[in-house]
């Protein structure tokens, strides 16, 4: 075997040494390296962490204005204090017309039974009694039935002289809780969210408005459709004229001059 040129074999030392010498320094180099990673976790870690918690916490706001200001269906009661003076002996006009309008909202929220409440030992209950058979008149003349009027009685102080008549029924209301609180500022919103007062105002509007608070939890029953009416409707719109003319009188179709032109000039299916 032919040995190499002494300057070949120098070149291979050269390299052999080298290399031993990377492979001598590269633990060392790991060392390091891992000891500048482990310095970098903490910082990381840090915002790592900051990081989840802002998103937990801006994620746990809701964004839905119905799920910030809900509308609470409670039952509560309605009242109305009715004056009643040591020497009143009869209501006045202004006050009956009160009571009458009390009546009205008695009959629409649907409840069974309104009470008037008398005071008791105090220095008026005889003139508050004589005004309660006067009160009940003038609820059976607002349409509330005889029936559903109830006298009872309250507790009263002994040196009171114009303890007052009340009158009182239970209702489903609707309410929201108060609007105002500003905890965060509309024009610094990096996240582009709705404010947390946002939408309160609207909530507290319709569940002022609503009428019969259930309607805002179930649907109300649907009267069944009119086949006589369908025909007519499914009549016009196929544009047979004739069909809509044979109905009975107040159940043609109320559609004007350019509707029915339209109708008449679609090309019909063949």
């Amino acid at each position: 075997m032919t040995r190499p040129a002494p300057m070949e074999f120098a070149s291979m030392n050269r390299f052999a040494s080298s290399a031993s010498a990377s492979r001598q320094s590269w633990p060392s180099r790991r060392l390091l390296s891992a000891a500048a990673f482990i310095s970098l976790l903490p910082g990381c870690t840090h915002v790592h962490t900051a990081a989840i918690d802002r998103h937990v916490i801006v994620g746990s706001v809701p964004e839905d204005y119905r799920t910030n200001h809900p509308i609470a269906i409670e039952e509560g009661i309605e009242t109305l204090d009715v004056p009643a003076g040591l020497n009143t002996v009869s209501l006045t006009t202004g006050v009956k017309e009160i009571i009458d309008g009390f009546a009205q909202a008695f009959l629409a929220s649907g409840t069974s039974t309104i009470a008037i409440v008398t005071p008791a030992a105090s220095t008026n209950q005889a003139a508050a009694r004589a005004l309660a058979g006067e009160i009940r008149a003038v609820l059976v003349d607002a349409g509330v039935n005889p029936n559903a009027i109830e006298f009872r009685v309250y507790r009263a102080q002994s040196s009171e002289v114009t303890a007052p008549i009340r009158l009182a029924y239970s209702k489903i209301g609707a309410h929201t809780a108060a609007c105002g609180p500003w905890p965060d500022q509309v024009s610094r919103n990096i996240e582009n969210r709705n404010y947390a007062n946002y939408g309160c105002a609207t909530q507290q509007n319709l569940a002022a408005m609503v009428t019969n608070p259930l309607d805002l939890l179930y649907p109300r029953g649907m009267t069944p459709p009119d086949a006589v009416r369908r025909v007519g409707v499914i009549g016009n719109y196929e544009g047979n004229p004739d069909q809509e003319r044979s109905l009975p009188k107040g159940t043609q179709g109320d559609y004007s001059g350019e509707t029915k032109q339209f109708i008449a000039e679609r090309p019909r299916a063949q």
